[in-house]
């Protein structure tokens, strides 16, 4: 008897052991299924919040085409920072970039896949302003052209590509965001990093710049006898007055650029102009202490916008 007592004693503590484990564990895994859900909850809310912000800036774009149509300036509302603004749980904040206001990459082919010259010549000079070679343009340009002819000796097609130690292959066709550059033989690591600021990747080969939104140094890279910070001086009185530019000749009139040679002239009057069609909203949205980010990439056209790419990445 006294053994049979303790058999059933250790199979009872036996069976409590393995209740006790077994209920931990389901009280693990539904504390796991819930911060899965709690965490897909705040994404989902995140992305609803940011797509909401992201109709609000094209509402902005869309008001600002039926006051002001014919210039686009960094005085307008849709060129001011919008503050946090309090949401269950968090904030919302977030502002546009002139997308238009940068050298437009898919500019330097024409639509029949050959290069564009004046397109090409401008980029040459950024790319010197920002101190790389200008001969990197033969390299951009052969990503994206439809042969596998290199078009120069910076030239890269898919066979230099190949021979890296991770190999990958041109797409022959257009830049889909500004970070593919990082992928362009010739702007490797911090390479990229000198011009990222001044080119972005919008889907229209016609761009062109708006030079009410454009740096200074975009600007001043139209020729290398202009001084930046000459130019950085204009725009920052500019500023101050309230004031913009009406024209690209009215730019091309002031004493940075009084000077310019004939066919620098000719490249500014070919690329520059004073409207946006191309924006980035970046928004920023904060719930529960956590911070996600989100682009959309607005075309503005006939008094409308769309939306034609949206990223996740951190910016």
């Amino acid at each position: 008897m006294k053994q049979q007592r303790g058999v059933a004693l250790i199979t009872i503590l036996i069976m409590v052991a393995l209740a006790t484990i077994l209920a931990a564990t389901i009280a693990k895994r539904q504390m796991s299924t819930t911060e899965d859900t709690a965490y897909l909850i705040r994404q989902n809310q995140s992305l609803l919040y940011a797509k909401s912000a992201e109709a609000f800036f094209s509402e902005l774009l869309i008001q600002d085409s039926q006051n002001a149509p014919n210039v686009d300036d960094l005085q307008e509302t849709w060129a001011k920072p919008m503050p946090p603004f309090p949401v269950d749980g968090g904030t919302i904040s977030g502002l546009i970039v002139d997308e238009s206001g940068k050298f437009n990459l898919n500019s330097l082919l024409k639509s029949d896949g050959t290069p564009n010259d004046v397109a090409k010549a401008y980029f040459e000079k950024l790319l010197q302003r920002v101190g790389l070679p200008a001969e990197l343009s033969q390299a951009v340009i052969d990503w994206q052209d439809p042969d596998d002819a290199t078009v120069g000796s910076m030239g890269a097609e898919s066979s230099y590509y190949q021979g890296l130690t991770k190999p990958y292959l041109t797409p022959n066709s257009k830049f889909r965001s500004v970070e593919e550059l990082k992928l362009v033989r010739g702007f490797e690591g911090n390479k990229y990093k000198l011009i990222e600021a001044y080119v972005t990747a919008s889907p229209d080969i016609n761009s062109k710049i708006n030079i009410n939104t454009a740096p200074a140094l975009v600007l001043a890279s139209i020729d290398p006898n202009v001084d930046v910070n000459a130019v950085n001086s204009l725009l920052e009185e500019k500023l101050a007055k309230l004031e913009h530019f009406n024209t690209a000749p009215e730019l091309l009139a002031t004493a940075p650029f009084s000077n310019l040679e004939q066919s620098s002239k000719d490249i500014a009057n070919r690329l520059f102009d004073v409207k946006s069609n191309y924006f980035k909203a970046q928004t920023e949205v904060v719930l529960n202490n956590r911070k996600r980010q989100f682009s959309s990439y607005l075309y503005r056209n006939n008094k409308q916008v769309y939306v034609y790419t949206r990223s996740l990445a951190p910016f």
